[in-house]
């Protein structure tokens, strides 16, 4: 085998190290490179640039500027023409700007978060206060202050079983962390509970979660594979179809009167629906891709009417009968 001259496998060496490098990113920019879920965000960086595409297409591009005392400020260009700012100190985030909103960040002596402020042109507008558990250093509960009043949030512990609650107005609400995927909510007013959440595991690793609210009861189940397969309220059913893709492709509402609407799905868009009463036809819905949607009535299961709408959906276009 020929060998490379030493001279030119270091002047590649030189060239690869200043060429730009691509790897798997998500929505926020982070380097996912070290992980092997499969991500339709791109992260390139060459010098102190970056640039995050999805699909193909830029989200943002950022300029790193390094400062003096260990400053550093990172600028976005976002494609819808937003620039935002952030400046760190000794990599941790102090500010953040975007035209006349500016967002602030105090840290204590542990380095833990603290305080943030939020100004608008200049006048403090809201206002978070962080604690802290002294021994594990997790968040204990953050207060808020804005114009319109006062909320606090509190959190649990987030290793046994993550959880946090907070009030609005007259409510309290309590989040509990079931999985990575799953949240389940407990609502109070008062001292009476108002929407709670119920948490049962199928035999085939689904979960099924039954919503009271009010008084009133809804189950959703989901398949092992996290979707949602059948909702069902007092007053309606649906069920949920998928392709092999896990996109929906059909959801057919039932309601306890006897009507039954099926909806037809391709790559995620609705193309068709069918209405009946009692097994009966009474009306057929096209949505094609370039225009408003067509209508066709039915009587006794015999179509006799053919309604074209403009592509805002209302306007009628022409009316046709059989």
């Amino acid at each position: 085998m020929r060998r490379i001259p030493p001279l030119l496998l270091a002047l590649m060496f030189l060239f690869s190290v200043s060429a730009q490098e691509q790897v798997r990113s998500n929505s926020i920019g982070q380097d996912r490179i070290k992980f092997s879920e499969e991500s339709e965000y791109t992260l390139s960086t060459k010098d102190s640039v970056s640039t995050l595409e999805y699909q193909g297409e830029p989200v943002w591009e950022k300029t790193k500027t390094l400062l003096e005392e260990g400053f550093e400020i990172s600028t976005y260009y976002f494609e819808d023409g937003i620039t935002q700012k952030r400046r760190y100190e000794n990599n941790r985030l102090v500010s953040e700007e975007v035209g006349e909103k500016a967002r602030y960040y105090y840290y204590d002596e542990r380095g833990l978060l603290e305080k943030t402020m939020v100004l608008l042109s200049g006048k403090l507008t809201e206002m978070e206060l962080y604690t802290y558990d002294v021994d594990k250093h997790s968040l204990n509960s953050i207060l808020t202050i804005t114009e319109e009043g006062s909320s606090i949030s509190y959190f649990g512990d987030p290793i046994i079983r993550p959880w946090f609650s907070y009030t609005k107005g007259k409510t309290f609400t309590k989040e509990v962390q079931i999985s990575q995927n799953l949240q389940i909510q407990e609502v109070w007013e008062g001292n009476t509970l108002i929407k709670s959440v119920a948490v049962e595991m199928t035999k085939e690793g689904g979960i099924l979660l039954t919503t009271t609210k009010n008084g009133m009861e809804e189950s959703e189940l989901y398949n092992e594979a996290g979707l949602l397969e059948l909702r069902i309220s007092p007053s309606l059913t649906t069920e949920y179809w998928y392709n092999e893709e896990r996109t929906l492709k059909e959801a057919v509402e039932k309601t306890s009167d006897g009507q039954v609407l099926i909806k037809r799905y391709e790559e995620g868009r609705e193309v068709s629906e069918s209405q009946y009463m009692n097994d009966i036809l009474e009306k057929e819905t096209l949505y094609p891709s370039d225009s408003g949607k067509v209508e066709t009535l039915y009587d006794n299961g015999q179509p006799y009417c053919d309604i074209t709408y403009a592509l805002d959906g209302k306007r009628v276009l022409s009316i046709r009968y059989r």
